[in-house]
């Protein structure tokens, strides 16, 4: 009786330890959900970030890319992401149908400069916008630069807010966008990036705003004359993780996800930076006529932006604010 019940506590030990073994080996496959095409910052990002999960977990977790929205565009991502049907995304402009008060990082000349941007994310506001994010189910792994922002039009060299009376003006489907540019004096509206090509083409708009990546990559310079370098906005890319999903990993894997989800926006920052100077070269042998805006004038026109978007948003959205501007001394 002694021994079969010594063997039977044995048998169980080995049971269990045969399960977390199980449990350890598990091997987890993810999809991600990109908006851009394989030559943007987001892909490539997402890419690394797959790669580098897969290297440091020694191929326990699997994460397949998908791009140009495969799996739909960014809303019907953050729905997904939402109930568990999807596991990964990149996220930019519709960040604020989550919460809208993120849409202080997008007000004009947030962010000063590239290192400003990393002391925000790094310290007290990207820890509140974590914490914010995970209350409503979304796990952010990695801030990746979006890019500055600057403008592209067939009309004239914009110097300055007055420059832009009357272009006709291209944005995404931002309330906030929108209200900035006709602010400006433009004539703005939205439009899904994937009719943009044609309807500068055809002389729908007559400009659009994106970091210079995308005059690249779809080609804008066929059809936009003048480059304005603006820096008007800093383009946030949220690289989110359904909780859902990330809740299935054990602590050692989520360490995981996390340290790739760093390099991953290390690696954002050096696409970001190349492109910025590499790439204008590129579109000034294309033939498009390149100036460096007043950025003073532009600032100056912004602050009444700032001020009604606050009134509309309430104190978080100052409080987010203040945070980010005081990573900036």
């Amino acid at each position: 009786m002694f021994h079969a019940r010594i063997g039977g506590i044995a048998a169980a030990l080995v049971l269990g330890l045969s399960t977390v073994t199980a449990a350890q080996a598990q091997e987890f496959s993810f999809k991600a959900n990109v908006p851009g095409n394989e030559e943007g910052i987001a892909y490539l990002s997402a890419k690394r970030f797959a790669d580098a999960v897969a290297k440091d977990t020694g191929g326990k977790i699997a994460v397949k890319v998908f791009h140009s929205s495969a799996l739909g565009d960014q809303p019907s991502s953050l729905e997904a992401m939402k109930v568990g049907t999807l596991d990964i995304a990149t996220i930019e402009t519709p960040i604020t149908k989550v919460d809208p008060v993120l849409g202080a990082t997008a007000l004009p000349y947030m962010f000063q400069g590239r290192d400003h941007v990393a002391k925000a994310f790094a310290g007290p506001a990207g820890a509140w916008i974590e914490a914010r994010l995970a209350a409503k189910g979304y796990r952010v792994i990695g801030f990746l630069e979006g890019g500055f922002r600057q403008i592209t039009n067939n009309v004239r060299p914009i110097n300055t807010p007055a420059d832009l009376k009357g272009v006709k003006m291209r944005t995404p489907g931002s309330k906030l966008r929108i209200a900035i540019f006709n602010h400006y004096g433009a004539n703005a509206s939205p439009l899904p990036f994937a009719e943009l090509y044609t309807a500068l083409q055809t002389g729908t708009f007559d400009g659009q705003e994106n970091p210079v990546i995308w005059a690249k990559t779809t080609k804008f310079y066929e059809v936009q004359k003048y480059l304005s370098i603006t820096n008007h906005i800093y383009t946030v890319t949220y690289l989110l993780m359904s909780d859902k999903s990330y809740n299935k990993l054990p602590a050692d894997l989520q360490a995981a996800v996390k340290k790739a989800g760093q390099e991953a926006a290390a690696y954002s920052v050096e696409l970001g930076t190349k492109a910025d100077s590499e790439i204008v070269d590129f579109l000034k042998a294309q033939g498009m006529q390149v100036n460096n805006a007043d950025i003073p004038s532009f600032v100056a026109a912004s602050k009444a932006i700032w001020t009604d978007w606050v009134k509309e948003n309430g104190a978080d959205a100052q409080t987010l604010i203040d945070m980010v501007q005081k990573a900036a001394n």
